[in-house]
């Protein structure tokens, strides 16, 4: 075991930390993995929930990786065992298709999203600042997710209905959880629900334009002032913010 005799005790401990968040975060996505065949069975040979989970996790990050380069449809599911490091007959010990495939992919696009709003419900705070949390997680989760994002929006209409109906189910209630969180940071008696509502979809819709319309979008701004532009906007147009001091986040990057 080798130490760092000159290390700052204080980056140490920020490495120490951000290790952690990410192992969290991994076991956060393998449960949601776990959950979405829960709610859409995926067909299994194998009855060891931990491999499933963690031979899926394989199968997920190839796909992404390998969809994203050559579509869904160019994509064979031997282009994703290799890119996984697995055999063809291997990867239908644990899924049936690449439809399945395509299905787990979705799923945890959406799960990232929601996990972010989870991590802003469990905050604490007053309401208002539980809701700009939520809206900066989800803009950062469109920044950081933006090529799979789009690759849901362009490939999704490849799965079943009762595939899309229950990735539909998912966004739905992740929906319904982030009204909850406009109606207590607007006050409930402001508006009628079908106003929160519409506010709701709209506000969790926006960030989705860095993805579909990343294109147009100047280059030269940091991920950091994307959020914060982003999340102010939203604020102000929700009533609940002002500008801070007149300063502009959406400043270029020097």
């Amino acid at each position: 075991m080798s130490t760092n005799i000159g290390a700052d005790p204080v980056l140490l401990s920020a490495e120490d930390d951000q290790v952690q968040a990410e192992r969290i975060r991994d076991r956060t996505m393998k449960a949601a993995t776990m959950r979405a065949s829960a709610a859409r069975p995926v067909g299994t040979n194998t009855k060891d929930p931990d491999l499933i989970r963690d031979r899926r996790e394989q199968l997920i990050r190839a796909a992404l990786e390998v969809f994203q380069a050559r579509g869904f449809h160019a994509t064979t599911v031997r282009d994703i065992g290799r890119a996984a490091g697995l055999t063809q007959g291997t990867i239908y010990n644990y899924v049936r298709s690449k439809e399945d495939i395509l299905f787990l992919v979705c799923d945890r696009v959406i799960a990232e999203y929601i996990s972010s709003m989870e991590e802003a419900v469990a905050a604490t705070g007053d309401p208002a600042a539980r809701l700009r949390e939520a809206l900066r997680g989800v803009t950062r989760v469109m920044i950081e997710q933006s090529s799979a994002i789009l690759l849901v929006y362009h490939e999704s209409h490849n799965l079943d209905r009762r595939s899309l109906r229950s990735l539909l189910a998912r966004v739905q209630g992740w929906i319904d959880q982030f009204e909850e969180l406009v109606a207590e940071g607007l006050g409930r008696e402001r508006l009628p629900k079908t106003k929160r509502s519409l506010l709701t979809n709209i506000v969790t819709f926006l960030p989705a334009l860095i993805a579909l319309r990343g294109w147009a979008l100047p280059n030269d701004l940091t991920h950091d002032q994307y959020t914060d532009g982003l999340v102010e906007f939203m604020m102000r147009g929700l009533g609940l913010d002002r500008p801070n001091n007149g300063r502009q986040h959406l400043r270029r990057a020097s």
